[in-house]
């Protein structure tokens, strides 16, 4: 198993270290630059999406269609498979590898992230239209006539909703409640298991669970973090600065150049925010693709409101309130981040920050089911079931077992997700330029 690990471990590294990142951003790049970088829009973003939410008038893109989700309840459920643990405890091993510099690079990421995220959605809506499949294999198989590009992205998404989206997940649900709260693991085991096949039982209510525990959990944790950053405000500037200051600082913690290309503010930061946020991967089309407006240019908005959200609100909140905490952040994970906020909530600290990495991978669960079970139903439309209880199996062996393998093993398959998506989205660039120019924002 150790040999196994090592062997994983490099060639995580290796997807990671170079070829995605620089696909990633050069296609992010590409993409806003032909565009006309329409993530610089974004109090209109947020006016089209999270603004409509509170208006009686229905969305006149959605009249007479109809779809698995409203669009509160696809917005949520793809917020929830983005904004799990890793916008918590992710930032907090980020600028422990990286530095403070490493946030900087984050938000350069969510950046062309967003031009990205706005890409495959549109594509995903208009392939999608009138079709069972519903995903980013949509337009890989038609858009591209490419079944066998389809196949290998539907297999590592699927698989990756099984270790990083399930078992992982799960584990880090047992970690807290055994850790901060002292509960049973077997017991909690269990309690994970059942809900998880309460809530996805059934399409309609995944949507119902996530659009009241996505909006409230988030509220509550940006909340908290704002609570702590106002009691500490007086590091706050310097904390910003070193943000900046930092993220031109090109030495590693490792030295040297082997050093830099793990270890340094701009891998480590790039790689950070692909791992939150999820533009490029293509995993969200299942979820925009599946919901009531069928307009590719909305859905493609609201994907660019999720990067927005998980990345430049709440990781950057994550980092703030490490950085005026004023505490060690050298070691990072979520003892650091427990004593960040305790430094503004005291004792309560370490309770909301259980509670919050609860909630949160408990709706990357729910998010990532249902966008796992769409990639299994292009490969085995008869066999929904068995792909259920292989995810509920899952469910309680992440919890019940060391998880350290699946999380190399997933970022692989995210990496591996990443290559046919971000190819897609290059060779169907035209005609997302065109869905966009039709209705700029």
């Amino acid at each position: 198993m150790d040999r196994i690990s090592l062997i994983c471990h490099k060639l995580s590294s290796l997807i990671w270290g170079y070829p995605v990142l620089i696909l990633m951003l050069a296609s992010g790049i590409y993409l806003s630059v032909r565009m006309g970088f329409p993530q610089l829009h974004l109090i209109k973003i947020l006016r089209n999406t999270i603004g409509t939410l509170f208006k009686k008038s229905p969305d006149p893109a959605s009249a007479g269609s109809k779809g698995a989700f409203s669009q509160l309840q696809g917005f949520s459920t793809a917020l929830a498979a983005t904004v799990g643990t890793g916008s918590i405890a992710g930032v907090g091993t980020a600028v422990a590898a990286g530095g403070r510099g490493a946030v900087f690079w984050l938000w350069i990421s969510a950046f062309f992230g967003m031009a990205l995220s706005y890409t495959e959605n549109i594509l995903g809506v208009k392939y999608c239209a009138d079709s069972k499949t519903k995903g980013a294999m949509s337009y890989m198989e038609k858009g591209l006539d490419s079944k066998w590009l389809a196949v290998i992205f539907a297999v590592c998404c699927t698989l990756a909703s099984l270790g990083m989206g399930c078992m992982a997940q799960s584990n880090s649900i047992i970690s807290v409640c055994s850790g901060s709260f002292s509960l049973s693991v077997p017991l909690t085991a269990a309690a994970v298991v059942i809900l998880t096949a309460f809530t996805v039982s059934g399409g309609s209510r995944l949507g119902r669970v996530a659009e009241r525990l996505v909006p409230l959990m988030s509220l509550f944790y940006i909340a908290g973090s704002l609570i702590v950053i106002c009691r500490n405000i007086a590091h706050l500037p310097s904390a910003l600065q070193d943000i900046f200051r930092e993220a031109f600082n090109f030495r590693s913690a490792a030295g040297g150049i082997s050093g830099f290309l793990v270890n340094s503010a701009v891998v480590v930061g790039l790689k950070r925010g692909a791992f939150s946020n999820e533009a490029g991967l293509g995993s969200t089309v299942a979820v925009h693709s599946s919901c009531e407006i069928k307009d590719p240019v909305t859905q493609g908005t609201w994907g660019m409101a999720e990067v927005f959200i998980d990345t430049m609100v709440i990781c950057t909140l994550t980092a703030l309130t490490l950085f005026t905490s004023g505490i060690d952040i050298a070691d990072g994970g979520a003892d650091v981040i427990c004593k960040a906020f305790g430094s503004g909530l005291g004792s309560f600290g370490e309770i909301f920050i259980g509670i919050s990495i609860a909630l949160f991978a408990f709706a990357t669960i729910v998010g990532w089911f249902f966008i796992g079970l769409k990639a299994w139903e292009y490969l085995l439309p008869k066999k929904t079931k068995l792909y259920k209880i292989i995810f509920l199996l899952c469910a309680y062996a992440g919890a019940v077992t060391s998880v350290s393998l699946v999380w190399e093993i997933s970022d692989i398959f995210n990496g591996l997700m990443a290559i046919p998506n971000l190819t897609a989205l290059l060779l169907l660039s035209n005609e997302a330029i065109a869905q966009h120019k039709k209705r700029s924002l």
